[in-house]
């Protein structure tokens, strides 16, 4: 069987000794994987159909595309091809804009952070208008970039604030007043895998690159039940859901990633994802 990696070559760079574990389990277990670079592709409509070209060459066709990209339109153009794309490109869609992210998971009940979805033509306005302090994110933002804390009247940081988004739509958020602490699920097809919990270091933001640090946790049944209830509604082939926790304890809903790493879980733990993962592929083929 063959497939492709799709990946945007700086994060390819990054993410280069990922990949080439993904290639090399997906070799033992019958699956031929091949990175393809998102800034290659080329990819329309003709007259008769779909079209997709890679380095201005035809495009070959794999049998499943393991898509670890942001946007989502390429993945949809996969998928009406009928190529068997991981995540799916309603999940991409939904999972890398966190006001669509909030929107979705709001229906289920779960607790969540008050969220202002902002135009970014409006930031200023909806920062000088808070009373109290705000973290603004890009909607688009990942791995802890394009997070803003912004205290009342604070000038300096709301300037700041306004250069780091480069123009992006936002939620304005109040600042959680929790342990500084929050907490990755690791999931695969559905399933829960692991759970990570990560702890701030000297920042707002507990991200481990950022240099938070990290440690198993054992999931209580009243929070897995919290994480199902999401995976019933979303189907995640390899997904991280993330929650804040609060000062109780509790979860507190952030965000899911769908184009999510590993590093945190092999750091703390001798669970192996990666297999895991290329099983659920072939499984689902």
């Amino acid at each position: 069987m063959y497939g492709i990696i799709v990946y945007e070559e700086k994060d390819a760079l990054y993410n280069r000794s990922f990949i080439e574990y993904l290639i090399e389990q997906g070799k033992k277990k019958g699956l031929t994987l091949e990175l393809c670079l998102l800034e290659k592709f080329e990819f329309g409509i003709s007259e008769t159909g779909y079209v997709v070209r890679y380095d201005n060459k035809p495009f070959r066709r794999p049998e499943v595309v393991l898509y670890r990209c942001r946007e989502y339109l390429l993945s949809r153009q996969f998928e009406s091809m009928g190529i068997v794309v991981v995540n799916s490109s309603k999940v991409c869609e939904i999972c890398n804009d966190k006001a669509a992210t909030y929107q979705y998971v709001a229906k289920l009940g779960i607790h969540m952070v008050p969220s202002l979805f902002v135009k970014n033509n409006r930031l200023k306005e909806a920062i000088e208008y808070s009373k109290e302090a705000v973290v603004v994110k890009a909607v688009s933002g990942h791995g802890g970039s394009q997070v803003c804390l912004i205290h009342p009247d604070n000038k300096e940081e709301m300037k700041s604030c306004i250069v780091t988004m480069e123009g992006e739509d936002v939620v304005v958020q109040p600042l959680i007043k929790g342990r500084e602490q929050d907490l990755r699920v690791y999931v695969i097809g559905g399933k829960i895998i692991a759970a990570v919990l990560r702890s701030a270091n000297g920042d707002f933001r507990s991200n481990f690159s950022l240099g938070g640090s990290v440690e198993l946790y054992s999931l209580s049944e009243e929070e897995r039940e919290i994480v199902e209830a999401i995976t019933s509604e979303l189907a995640l082939d390899y997904a991280g859901i993330d929650f804040i926790i609060g000062e109780n304890g509790e979860l507190i809903f952030n965000e899911i990633e769908d184009v999510v790493g590993a590093r945190m879980l092999y750091q703390c733990s001798d669970l192996d994802i990666v297999p895991m993962y290329i099983d659920h592929i072939l499984q689902k083929l």
